[in-house]
């Protein structure tokens, strides 16, 4: 899996890799510059530190993202289980959102189709909950377990034997689900305001 990210850091821009395979910042070389004390040397080490980075962006090497996209994309994750990817660390602080777009990340996310849904993060910024979700369809396997998929697109499948009731009266895509983080990389599903049930996302 290609996954093309970048960060950005107010007041410039802090760059990953591309393939967001090794913690080496695309930023480094122009970092080392400051350590020359010549003023020429470094303004010609910073100028061919810029002059590569220009061409790593225009290659498609590195790419730049705000971060509420990489937010945006975390909840596109979230619950995912694919060997060898994760996204990239970022440093929690509190920064202003940078302008820009990036129609792969926004679009994967999907997260306008629950524009009241609250997350909630621990003190790294890693997602611990997400709550009112909207649902698109609730059904149940040939096991009794519960199928639901989301208005984002996401596709959560029970993995216990609890009772899921699901209300009758009111249609599946007026309702909403809450997901939270368990232990060991578990998670759990609750529909409305009836029982936690464990899940896990296929799709």
């Amino acid at each position: 899996m290609n996954v093309r990210l970048f960060l950005a850091l107010a007041p410039a821009l802090f760059f990953v890799p591309a393939n967001a395979q090794t913690n080496t910042s695309p930023l480094a070389s122009l970092f080392q510059c400051q350590e020359i004390a010549d003023d020429s040397a470094r303004l010609a080490c910073q100028d061919a530190a810029i002059t590569s980075l220009q061409g790593e962006t225009a290659s498609g090497e590195v790419v730049a993202v705000d971060r509420q996209q990489i937010e945006a994309a975390e909840e596109a994750t979230y619950g995912l289980s694919i060997p060898g990817f994760r996204l990239p660390d970022i440093p929690r602080m509190s920064l202003p959102s940078l302008s820009g777009n990036s129609e792969d990340l926004t679009e994967a996310a999907a997260t306008s189709a629950s524009p009241n849904r609250t997350v909630e993060r621990n003190d790294d910024g890693v997602i611990r909950r997400i709550d009112n979700l909207a649902i698109e369809s609730i059904e149940f396997n040939a096991l009794g377990r519960a199928v639901v998929t989301l208005q984002n697109g996401q596709v959560w499948r029970q993995t216990d034997n609890t009772h899921v009731q699901v209300s009758r009266r009111i249609p599946h895509n007026e309702q909403t689900a809450s997901i939270r983080s368990g232990a060991f990389g578990s998670y759990f599903m609750k529909i409305r305001n009836g029982r936690a049930f464990r899940a896990e996302r296929i799709g």
